[in-house]
């Protein structure tokens, strides 16, 4: 890749745009050098001024031409004749993916001395007038890196104007925001406050004339120049700072002197004081109301007024300090370089003189361009043209000098490190050659630039015909040496990418052109990078790289003493030709063209493989390459079963590769060429996805060769692992579908397998007494492959492989090998265990629907089950995913044991008269379900013929109880599973078992939820609010309470198992021998754990009743762990988990407890009573509610040793009291002790009277009815409120009469109170007087 000047737009028609510029038809044709011309740093719009008239072009993509055009978007008429542009884009007020311009500004100079300042749509936003000579130049300079402040330099005869950016740029986007209103009708006109703008004026002298200037910027001078300087101008004994002064440096081009360096002091001189007196009159008039003449505040409602007019700026001498005098040279025109160390100075003598700005000498000076103009160009060495801001002071750069003769139409480029010529080109005359020196402006505080702020085009050539041209001068130009052959070698391999991307391989020399280019790379670094690229990025042919390869070689070996870093180059040279070889070999291509190459390379690797290596054809023709008979059967076996269940498995798909260049990318891709081992290798971590496309493009490839046998002479010759194809090969059979494995199939295998291994001794010598670590490697990749069924068919295939190599080896040898050799076994031993799990496998896969009252379904996950989770997972491991399928399908724990017992029964071949058996019962209350679900069964018959041990129902059973414990954690609203956990456990029939079981799971995944339930409702006294369950425990209040049902009947049936006796002994946990040592299973944890404390979990089954039952029922009792136990209730929860030492503990509650637990027992027996509800039929009650209650209320109060008859009497006072009388009267004779009952049922009955007394039609008549001394005592009763209000008095005197009874057959004579006999028997008297007269 060389210097080029690059054509990449044009304007299109040039004739369109004179006409706009209304240029005269007889004009000359170079017009548009006369024209003032600007390109907007990022290439997007074209200014083009003629006297008064202003053309904007916007660039345009053209598909015919393939290249921009920059087509007219807006033409119009100045108020002055055009004098010089600037086009700048305005950079983004936020950030954006887009990272160009928000919108562009046209800054323009006039002849009259004015500045404006217009949209890309021609609209006007400011006109500042800066001096009354014309503008002879306006410019930016943000440079080397676009850093620099974007202040805007305008040029004129006398004297420079400095506008401020920051300024500047907020007036502009002022200005455009109100224009956009007054375009989308918000307001009428819109006006600018310039006040604000920033302006510096310098004034020239001690010039004669200024032709042109630059400002190069600040001039920071150190100490020692500053002290230099002030000794010399004043002599030794002068004043002088102590700091340096900050000089801003402006160049000047003219005569006398014809180069002039003019400073001005930053910060500016002291205003005289009129101008300070001025100010301050005019801040106190502005103060002042408009009625006193002053310009504050007042006014009618005229039109708004206009902002004042910014005052002139005032113009500062520049101080000229040195000069390049020569009397008879004026200077024409001066440009300062990006980083603003050089500047280019063009002579009316034509010679372009360098200068070098900090020291202000001549370092270059150039002939024989007349007329010239120059622009400096820099180049970075990175690919990009803008490289990123955090890397920028790595990257070298080089400075380089365009200087365009428009009279003779030569360009002449030069280097200025050293000064020469890089090249010469013809262009157009009378051209033009825009310098840009700013990239975007405007950018805010906020706003950071990622890549360097630099034009896209720094330097651009105009023709008199409208076409536009870059410069692209190569980074190696500015190099010299080594250095120089490395820049020119990325350049080569630059232009190599660009031909291969944009020319399709079919293109007439293509492979020609291709090995052109690689031939002039030099340094062997980056041949490999063209071997690389050629490789893995595009679609080049192997044959291409082969031919590149031979170059490379030929080049590598001809350098006499190799580095380091070339001798792996050189390696990987070889190793790249050998798995070229490989590729081709196996895809059937002609490697003739590789000979002379190979024969170097395996003389470099002292390797002999060019003979051709024997094969025995008649040997290979007799090899029998099938499965052997009992392998095939299983898989037969296997194969029927599963397409009978519709066994589908997700593999992955598969995609071959488009075309074989593809494929030799990916080949390449994988493997170590870089690696300097024996063998070619396939690299130890690749991606899963890219291992499946290769294995699927090697198993074709090998699947297709057309004489199998020479496979293992291919491995040898290119030095392949033959290990890694195995691997390969096998890889893709595992994602093959299971449709496409046919017999053939699998026999082709057996015979790429063997050619394979044939490649390598380490797996044809076997001994019968010894394990091959090369057919160990390849078990142990068959163990952590994904589908155990595809696993043992490769399985099957490897030891028939083996077979045949035994068979080969024991001919010759005259003792007899075993029948069973060491590697035959461990085979043998392999297949077993894949055989059990691939009929895992395929039975899990059946999902089914329960036919029944099934359990909660849990979702069963597709597991990727193979012999090495099977191997992790542990001795339990089958079990569990057992019991996960189960799961699945919602099937009851009565079936998994009904289903066990059948077949024990089957098998042992009991008589049907045998009907008195222990099991027989269940099996006929639950043969149903295994009826009615023959599919479910039978695949769980066949798992427990091949598990016998592991499809226990005791061991299904736990891991289901283990299996909803999870669920239920997972989610707690559904407190159904807990329940379903519970039924399990019920039907294990190991007590040892059962009773581990309950302890694990309680501490496991109950206790923590419950013993924050208790602790909630002991804190509130009652049933908590739903937001305080929610925040407390994590469910609402509803679902806490079936939580502490489900725990209490949890701990219930926990209670009943640990008070079963222990007499047998526990039973061995026992698996089948596929684990040779793993983590003990969850039944054996279970049979191992401690067994509980009997009294802490009766007190923590009595704590569950407490908190239940108060929730249940909602009633209110003020902390009831403290005040009903008098034992800790932390330790209480603690000491079930056996997490606490134990302590000595008394189950007999003391005498303090005893009056808050019977207040408590009544609240409960009260609240009891209320779930009575009348009946329909016949005026009866629906109490079968209350007597459960009663009956879980009674249990509670036995374990507090409460008196059971207590109970009785306060559910005989709360019927009695709630008006159930019936039930009071048949609950009466329950009674024991009926006596301290006939007191309150006394009270009550005076209570009725009372009601009856109120709603009674005659009150006097019925109060004359009653005795006097039972009226007197019913006024002195005060009215219970809960009584109904319309008692029953016939039903009344059968409760009394009831209890009279009781009374008399219970009572020892003495004993009774009488008083309260009497009192019974006048109230029934009485109500017996008002039922008579109906009261």
């Amino acid at each position: 890749m060389s210097c080029q000047v690059e054509l990449f737009a044009d304007c299109g028609d040039i004739s369109s745009l004179g006409r706009a510029l209304f240029i005269p038809e007889k004009e000359d044709t170079s017009w548009l050098s006369q024209c003032t011309v600007s390109l907007s740093p990022c290439g997007n719009l074209l200014g083009v001024g003629y006297r008064n008239r202003l053309c904007l072009l916007t660039s345009q993509w053209i598909r015919s031409t393939d290249r921009n055009t920059y087509l007219i978007s807006w033409s119009g008429t100045m108020p002055a004749n055009i004098t010089s542009m600037l086009a700048l884009s305005i950079c983004p007020s936020h950030h954006s993916s887009q990272n160009g311009p928000d919108w562009f500004c046209i800054i323009i100079g006039f002849n009259n001395g004015s500045v404006g300042f217009y949209t890309n749509t021609g609209h006007q936003l400011s006109l500042e007038k800066l001096d009354e000579t014309p503008v002879l130049k306006i410019s930016c300079h943000t440079g080397s890196y676009g850093t620099l402040p974007d202040d805007i330099h305008v040029l004129f005869s006398t004297c420079v104007c400095i506008l401020t950016g920051a300024s500047l740029f907020q007036l502009l986007r002022n200005a455009k925001a109100q224009l956009a209103k007054v375009q989308a009708g918000i307001q009428e006109t819109y006006s600018v406050d310039n006040r604000g703008l920033g302006v510096r004026k310098w004034s020239f002298s001690e010039q004669d004339m200024i032709n042109d200037a630059a400002v190069v910027g600040l001039e920071l001078k150190n100490s020692y120049d500053h002290l230099l300087a002030a000794s010399t101008y004043g002599g030794y004994d002068t004043w002088y700072r102590s700091i340096p002064p900050m000089n801003t440096l402006i160049l000047g081009a003219g005569t006398r002197p014809f180069v002039g360096f003019h400073y001005a002091l930053e910060g500016g001189t002291a205003p005289p004081l009129q101008d300070v007196a001025r100010a301050v009159a005019h801040k106190i008039k502005s103060a002042l109301p408009g009625w006193l003449g002053g310009g504050g505040g007042g006014g009618g409602g005229g039109a708004e007024a206009a902002p004042a007019e910014r005052a002139a700026a005032r113009a500062e001498p520049l101080s000229l300090r040195a000069g390049l005098k020569d009397p008879a040279r004026a200077g024409t025109s001066v440009v300062v370089s990006p980083d603003r160390r050089l500047a280019a100075v063009s002579d009316g003598l034509g010679r372009v003189s360098v200068l070098d700005v900090a020291r202000g000498h001549l370092v270059r000076l150039f002939k024989g361009h007349r007329d010239a103009q120059c622009a400096f160009l820099q180049v970075f060495e990175q690919d990009s043209k803008k490289p990123q801001l955090s890397v920028i002071k790595e990257v070298r750069r080089a400075t380089f000098l365009i200087i365009y003769n428009p009279k003779k139409g030569l360009i002449d480029i030069r280097l200025m490190q050293r000064g020469n010529r890089v090249a010469v080109f013809t262009a157009t005359k009378n051209g033009q050659l825009l310098y840009n020196t700013c990239g975007l402006v405007g950018a805010e505080k906020s706003y950071t630039h990622k890549k360097l702020n630099l034009p896209e085009f720094q330097c651009v050539l105009i023709d008199p015909d409208g076409k536009l041209k870059k410069f692209t001068i190569p980074f190696f130009y500015a190099l010299e040496g080594e250095h120089s052959d490395r820049s020119k070698d990325l350049h080569i391999l630059r232009d190599l990418r660009e031909f291969v991307k944009k020319n399709l391989t079919t293109v007439e020399n293509y492979e020609n052109d291709i090995v052109e280019k690689a031939e002039k790379l030099k340094t062997v670094e980056l041949q490999k990078h063209c071997l690389e690229m050629l490789v893995r990025n595009y679609e080049i042919p192997p044959k291409i790289v082969i031919s590149c390869l031979t170059l490379f070689w030929e080049n590598i070996e001809k350098l006499e003493k190799l580095t380091e870093q070339e001798e792996k180059i050189k390696r990987f040279f070889a190793n790249l030709a050998l798995l070229t070889l490989f590729y081709r070999n196996i895809n059937n291509e002609n490697t003739d063209d590789m000979t002379e190459l190979m024969i170097k390379i395996y003389s470099y690797l002292k390797i002999d493989c060019m003979e051709e290596l024997s094969v025995d054809e008649k040997q290979g023709n007799d090899l029998d390459f099938h499965l052997l008979e009992d392998d095939n059967c299983i898989l037969e076996r296997l194969l029927i079963l599963s397409q009978e269940n519709g066994y589908k498995e997700h593999h992955p798909r598969v995609k071959f590769a488009e075309n074989k260049s593809h494929k030799y990318k990916e080949l390449v891709s994988c493997f170590l060429v870089e690696d300097s081992s024996g063998y070619l290798s396939l690299k130890p971590e690749l991606p899963q996805e890219k291992i499946n496309t290769l294995a699927a493009d090697v198993f074709k490839s090998i699947f297709e060769i057309k004489d199998i046998a020479k496979l293992s002479d291919f491995l040898k010759k290119s030095v392949t692992d033959p290990k890694d194809i195995v691997k390969l090969v096998i890889m893709h059979l595992m994602n093959m579908p299971l449709e496409e494995i046919s017999l053939d199939l699998i026999e082709k295998l057996i015979t790429v397998l063997y050619y394979a291994s044939k490649a390598t001794e380490e797996a044809t010598k076997i001994s019968y007494n010894e394990i091959s670590p090369w057919w160990q490697s390849i078990r142990d990749l068959l163990v952590d492959m994904s589908c155990p069924l595809r696993s043992m068919i490769v399985a099957m295939a490897c030891k028939s492989v083996g077979k045949i190599y035994e068979i080969k080896c024991s001919e010759g040898e005259e003792e007899a090998w075993e029948s069973l050799t060491t590697e035959n076994a461990k085979w043998g031993m392999l297949i077993g265990k894949l055989e059990d799990i691939s009929l895992l496998t395929i039975i899990l896969m059946f999902k089914d629907t329960f036919d029944g009252n099934c359990l909660p379904k849990l979702q069963f996950d597709d597991i990727s089950i193979n012999l090495k989770y099977i191997y992790s997972r542990g001795k339990g491991s089958v079990t569990e995913l057992i019991a996960k399928w189960l799961c699945s399908m919602g099937v009851v724990p009565e079936a998994v044991v009904a289903n066990e017992l059948m077949e024990n029964r089957a098998s042992s071949y009991e008589d049907e008269s045998d009907d008195d058996s222990a099991s027989y019962p269940f099996i006929e209350n639950n043969r149903v379900h295994v009826d009615n679900n023959p599919k479910i069964f039978k695949w769980l018959s066949l798992l427990r013929q091949q598990f016998p041990l592991s499809t226990s129902s005791n061991y299904i059973l736990s891991n289901m109880c283990w299996e909803y414990a999870m669920a239920w954690q997972k989610d707690m609203q559904h407190t159904d599973k807990l329940n379903v956990v519970i039924d399990c456990l019920k039907n294990i029939s190991d007590t040892h078992l059962r009773l581990g079981l309950f302890a694990i799971i309680w501490s496991t995944y109950i206790r923590q939820i419950f013993e924050a339930s208790c602790k909630l409702v002991n804190k509130v006294g009652k049933m908590p609010k739903e937001p305080l369950c929610l925040q407390d425990v994590g469910f609402g209040n509803t679902v806490m309470v079936k939580f502490l049902e489900t725990t209490t009947r949890y701990l219930d049936e926990f209670l009943k198992c640990s008070q079963l006796p222990m007499d047998q002994d526990k039973r061995e946990i026992q698996f089948e021998k596929i684990w040779d040592e793993s983590n003990p299973s969850l039944m054996e944890v279970a049979q191992d754990t401690k067994r509980v404390n009997g009294d802490i979990l009766s007190l923590n089954y009595q704590i569950s009743c407490t908190i239940y039952y108060q929730c249940h029922f909602n009633v209110k009792s003020s902390k009831p762990l403290d005040t009903l136990y008098d034992i800790d209730y932390q330790y209480i929860f603690e000491a079930l988990t056996g997490s606490v030492v134990s302590r000595n503990i008394s189950m007999r509650g003391s005498e303090k407890l005893q009056n808050p637990r019977m207040k408590f027992v009544t609240k409960l027996v009260r609240a009891a009573v209320e779930t009575v509800t009348a009946s329909d039929d016949r005026g009866g009650y629906n109490s079968a509610e209350c007597e459960e209650w009663m009956e879980r209320v009674a249990v509670l109060a036995e374990l507090w040793n409460i008196d059971a008859d207590f109970l009785k009497r306060q559910q005989v006072v709360g019927l009695y009291h709630l008006g159930y009388d019936t039930l009071a009267a048949e609950a009466i004779t329950r009674l024991r002790s009926p006596e301290p009952a006939l007191a309150p049922l006394l009270a009550i009955s005076i209570q009725r009277l009372k009601r009856s007394l109120e709603h009674s039609r005659d009150q006097p008549e019925w109060i004359v009815c009653v005795p006097p001394h039972m009226y007197k005592r019913l006024q002195t009763t005060v009215l219970d409120s809960s009584i109904p209000a319309h008692p029953c008095l016939e039903t009344t005197i059968i409760v009394l009469q009831t209890i009279l009874l009781q009374l008399e057959k219970k009572t020892k004579e003495g004993t009774a109170d009488l008083q309260n006999i009497k009192l019974a028997q006048l109230i029934i008297e009485s109500c017996q007087v008002l039922i008579r007269k109906k009261l």
